[in-house]
């Protein structure tokens, strides 16, 4: 039996006037793991900017615009 198979076989175990707060619960877990991979994913981003030797150095805003394409 899979996982998926496991969690449905409980939830049909479950009464229908107490699947409102199964529901919550779930939706509380899912929103927990996006929240986890989110900030994994902001740590990598800050350790990349972190190990970038030329973090900090200013660029001009005519330098910015022609990386960019943009004429001023």
């Amino acid at each position: 039996m899979t996982d998926r198979e496991k969690c449905i076989s409980i939830l049909d175990s479950f009464p229908e006037e107490e699947l409102g707060n199964i529901v919550l619960m779930l939706q509380a877990a899912k929103d927990d793991f996006a929240d986890a991979r989110d900030d994994a994913y902001c740590k990598s981003l800050y350790a990349r900017y972190e190990a970038d030797p030329d973090k900090g150095e200013l660029v001009s805003l005519e330098d910015a615009a022609k990386l960019m394409g943009i004429s001023l």
